[in-house]
């Protein structure tokens, strides 16, 4: 079920401090980047998903944003580099 996998990934890059692009998590996922967060909030949380352009998230206003958000100068662009990524955490 996506919805499941789209949450173990926000868990998962919410716990390292890890921004991955929308057409990264959107190809995982099997969705399209545009309406990857449709009915989503824009909290905390979420705001590790991120534009390629920008290494922010789209239409958030700073407190949605994660404090540690910019902490890290890496984001996951590809979905294999987040497939990699991923593989290499505690994810059950």
């Amino acid at each position: 079920m996506p919805n499941d996998k789209m949450d173990e990934i926000l868990d998962t890059l919410q716990q390292a401090r890890q921004r991955a692009t929308y057409g990264a998590v959107a190809a995982i996922v099997g969705s399209s980047p545009r309406t990857l967060m449709a009915g989503r909030d824009r909290d905390q949380r979420h705001s590790w998903v991120v534009s390629r352009k920008s290494g922010q998230p789209t239409g958030y206003e700073a407190e949605q944003m994660h404090p540690e958000l910019m902490r890290s100068e890496r984001v996951i662009e590809t979905r294999e580099e987040l497939e990699g990524w991923l593989a290499t955490r505690n994810t059950h």
